[in-house]
């Protein structure tokens, strides 16, 4: 309730933003958190920022010290708030998704945040949180910025995979992930365009409509000729690997041999020196491959005899 005589006078700067609150003071904190991008509290165990210290304390109560004190009735899954238990449960388990994307078809959500930030981030192409190490790098959240931070550069991989030794992800949903498509081969995310053309994420399903069928690349290399990209990091990482030889992850067994991604290196690692051979043929009794692509060539090349390429 407004007090007499005083009036509330500032409009809300994202005029897409459809978010309702029950007091001008609310949706003047939203704006300043969500779109103003104000960051007062600094986490004092990582580098994560947050708008309000009440954020920052559910942070460190859940994050650091692993507390999470409210069980989803219907799963396993724990949360440091109740409402984020609630919103969970209706989001996960009710299947309520009552805000549609007015731009995607079939494509809602169970949140008004949420439906705000895809809006931002998809459509809008907003990535207003920059990582002040690596350049063009860019998220449209804070959190997802805070995630990139914690996994990439500070290397924190606390979700370790019960299937792969040595494997740990940065995120538990990304390790959800990982199992799912990796370990369980779901791939609930079919191409309308393609027959039997399947996906293991939505967005993984949505770069490739982006990619082949609708042919958006509005990233173009400044120095290649036609060549263009689907998004802002992957040009810079074109630029990085083939115009500046950026090779900054050198091998430790081999001399002089570097490559541009930590992953990379690792792949190398398992293949050359560790000889791994993770991916079996299933034609060719004891042959197996290093590189799930080497065995699809393989595959393609021996067994169903394919050439697809023609001379001239």
């Amino acid at each position: 309730m407004v007090r007499e005589g005083k009036q509330h006078k500032r409009e809300h700067p994202r005029p897409h933003c459809l978010t309702k609150f029950q007091s001008p003071k609310d949706r003047d904190r939203h704006a300043r958190a969500v779109h103003e991008k104000w960051c007062d509290y600094k986490c004092p165990h990582c580098s994560s920022l947050f708008a309000h210290k009440g954020s920052m304390v559910v942070h460190c109560k859940t994050v650091h010290e692993r507390r999470r004190d409210n069980k989803c009735p219907h799963c396993s899954s724990r949360f440091g708030r109740a409402e984020s238990m609630q919103r969970h449960c209706k989001a996960v388990h009710k299947k309520v998704r009552a805000h549609a994307c007015p731009y995607c078809e079939g494509v809602a959500f169970g949140e008004m945040g949420t439906l705000n930030r895809h809006i931002d981030t998809v459509h809008l192409k907003l990535r207003d949180h920059a990582c002040p190490y690596c350049k063009g790098v860019a998220f449209g959240t804070n959190q997802h910025l805070n995630t990139h931070l914690d996994t990439v550069h500070l290397e924190l991989r606390e979700h370790a995979c019960p299937y792969c030794p040595g494997v740990a992800f940065g995120t538990k949903s990304t390790l959800k992930t990982h199992i799912k498509t990796v370990h369980k081969k779901r791939r609930d995310h079919a191409c309308r365009y393609c027959p039997g053309v399947t996906f293991g994420t939505r967005g993984n399903l949505a770069q490739h409509i982006n990619l082949v069928h609708l042919k958006l690349r509005e990233h173009a290399c400044p120095y290649c000729p036609g060549v263009a990209y689907q998004t802002k990091s992957n040009l810079t990482k074109h630029i990085d690997l083939v115009h500046l030889k950026l090779r900054e992850h050198a091998c430790p067994y081999c001399p002089g041999v570097a490559f541009q991604t930590k992953s990379h290196l690792t792949r190398h690692i398992e293949t050359v020196h560790e000889k791994r051979r993770d991916h079996a043929c299933p034609y060719c009794p004891s042959v197996a491959f290093g590189h799930k692509s080497t065995l699809k060539k393989h595959i393609e090349t021996v067994h169903e005899k394919r050439k697809d390429h023609v001379c001239g």
